[in-house]
């Protein structure tokens, strides 16, 4: 098998029994990779109503067909668990080197089962595998973590690891790798903190065998010419990675300010990637293997937050202050805290104190604050233990209406992109496989949600079942524009020997969509939960160029653009995917409980 190694490792923690699995080649051509192979066996293999929580959680580090080449962009794997935010399905992806030396072990994924006896954490290298004490090392930071494993272990392991946060079963809590990349939505942190596991490392030095290594050369040459020329065009992207997105976001009435109160903020300019690189001394470096290199190091040992970040930390939480921004980036990185979830909850409380739901008195714009309260959520301490399961379970805790300042999906925050101010994105939102996530679509439109959403639903799905073949392969949404889909094709073709058409990748895509449904229907979702929190159907933007818009132009519209999609994707008028669907995409194995 070129691209593949055709075999799984199983890790069970409780039995501490450890064994390797093959792989068939028709389930790697009709899932492809790391989201599909990954969603295949945890659909396969969790119990129904599992809880997130419980050694009866699959954790699956998932890699696809270009891990452990020299494809650039393509430095990422697959973190696949039920979510303890959301309950449902969950897929997040992290960058940096782990993927490529997890893959050079000679595994195409690894599957984790059950509970260590005490903490604990999985050495891979190679055909070596072994679970280890880990009692010395919880209870540290990730950074403190990975020090000390690299000491143990040696320099040249590759370490995902959960922090204190994760430890303490925070539902937000995110896994990190090379001190700073993140798996980062959905809880991953607390179900490898609920199983005792502290952190995986590995070692891979094994060369993945690929089909016609110079039909390959050229095609990673085409794809450096093709970074070398989009960085030759001046684009701020290539000087200041995702923190240039926040000018564009506030200007395109797309930026979250104070619990989404606003998408446009008043302080813009304080906290851009130009106004970070005037004020420190940045480096650009990348992922393994890039050429793109978005990734800010600044000088002293401390990392650029990207957008994301300086949305949610920042404008989210009223801060203009790039300062108490890039401490509370450090902090939530090294208490293993996703930093979307982490600036929606904390937006969310300041909100409830201001209004007077919360006896603790929190202000928008307070930086020493916003650092309180990360550590606060991260030890469960006071209000943090509340905060630490997420806005959805918080107001349901406080209350008092509280639920309609809770900006999520299904449980997962909202990122820090405001469906107000782009037709359709809200239907992004209230469709996204994992709740609400922003990286679930790509479509281009720059109209304001003024016009029916049904326009855009075509454009929408296709745009999220590339986003399914992008995370199957796995490459960086980052490279897109440097790696088109006739280059992605071909760089699959030289690696693995068979050709991939449109037709077979829309599929594929269609096959992993529904399946991922299938499960989430199984696990209690139904169609009133494909919705948006209260804010964005109800309080039109007070201002900006989409001044005046909610996310659709009418609750009319909204349930019948989801209607349309429902029938677009082959489900019926409930959300489910029909019996011909079903069938017609090799699925009926999972609806019929049986195995494939």
């Amino acid at each position: 098998m070129y691209g593949y190694w055709g075999k799984l490792l199983r890790v069970n923690l409780t039995n501490r029994e450890i064994g390797t699995e093959d792989l068939d080649e028709t389930l790697l051509s009709s899932y492809l990779g790391a989201k599909g192979i990954g969603a295949y066996y945890f659909c396969k293999e969790m119990e129904k109503g599992a809880e997130p929580l419980s050694p009866d959680n699959l954790l699956i580090l998932s890699t696809g067909p270009y891990q452990g080449t020299d494809v650039p962009s393509t430095g990422r794997f697959a973190v696949i668990a039920k979510s303890p935010l959301t309950g449902i399905f969950l897929d997040s992806y992290c960058g940096g080197w782990f993927g490529h030396s997890l893959k050079r072990c000679g595994y195409d994924l690894l599957i984790i089962e059950g509970k260590a006896e005490r903490p604990s954490y999985i050495s891979i290298k190679d055909d070596e595998v072994q679970i280890k004490d880990a009692s010395e090392l919880w209870g540290k930071t990730t950074k403190e973590m990975e020090v000390l494993l690299r000491k143990l272990e040696g320099e040249k392991v590759r370490v995902i690891s959960t922090g204190p946060a994760g430890e303490n079963l925070v539902r937000i809590a995110c896994l990190m790798s090379d001190y700073r990349r993140s798996a980062g939505r959905g809880g991953s942190g607390a179900v490898f903190g609920s199983k005792n596991l502290k952190a995986v490392c590995v070692e891979g030095t094994r060369k993945v065998p690929v089909a016609d290594g110079k039909k390959l050369k050229k095609v990673i040459r085409q794809i450096a010419d093709n970074v070398k020329q989009e960085r030759e065009k001046g684009y701020a992207f290539y000087k200041y990675g995702t923190s240039n997105a926040v000018d564009y976001a506030s200007a395109k009435d797309r930026l979250p300010t104070r619990n989404y109160q606003l998408a446009e903020f008043e302080a813009t300019e304080k906290i851009t990637g130009e106004a970070l690189y005037q004020k420190y001394e940045v480096d650009m470096v990348g992922c393994c293997p890039c050429l793109i290199k978005c990734q800010g190091d600044i000088a002293g040992g401390r990392e650029r937050p990207e957008y994301e970040t300086l949305a949610m930390l920042g404008s989210n939480c009223g801060i203009d202050d790039l300062e108490p921004i890039i401490e509370a980036n450090a902090l939530c990185n090294q208490l293993g805290l996703d930093t979307i979830s982490t600036g929606g909850v904390i937006g969310f409380a300041m909100e409830c104190s201001m209004l007077g739901l919360l006896e603790e008195k929190y202000d928008f714009g307070n930086g020493d604050q916003l650092l309180e309260l990360i550590r606060k959520i991260a030890y469960r301490e006071g209000i943090g233990d509340i905060l630490a399961d997420g806005v959805r379970i918080a107001a349901e805790k406080i209350g008092n209406d509280s639920n309609k300042l809770a900006v999520h999906v299904k449980g997962l925050e909202i990122p820090a992109w405001d469906p107000r101010g782009k037709l359709g994105h809200g239907l992004a939102y209230m469709t996204a496989d994992i709740g609400g996530s922003h990286l679930r679509e790509f479509y281009s439109t720059k109209k304001i949600p003024n016009t029916s959403a049904l326009e855009v639903i075509e454009v929408l799905i296709g745009g999220q079942d590339r986003n399914v073949i992008r995370d199957n392969f796995i490459y960086c949404t980052f490279a897109r524009d440097t790696m088109d889909r006739q280059l992605r094709r071909d760089a699959y073709q030289a690696i693995t020997g068979n050709s991939l058409s449109a037709e077979k990748e829309t599929e594929v895509a269609n096959r992993i969509w529904t399946l991922i449904r299938l499960y989430n229907i199984r696990e209690g979702i139904t169609k009133d939960d494909d919705c948006l929190p209260h804010r964005f159907r109800t309080e039109p933007l007070p201002s900006g160029v989409a001044e005046g818009c909610t996310s659709f132009v009418s609750e009319e519209d909204m349930e019948l653009s989801l209607r349309t999609y429902y029938e677009k994707r082959g489900w019926d008028s409930e959300g489910i995917p029909t019996e011909k669907t079903v069938s017609d995409l090799g699925l009926s194995w999972f609806s019929d409980g049986k195995d494939k």
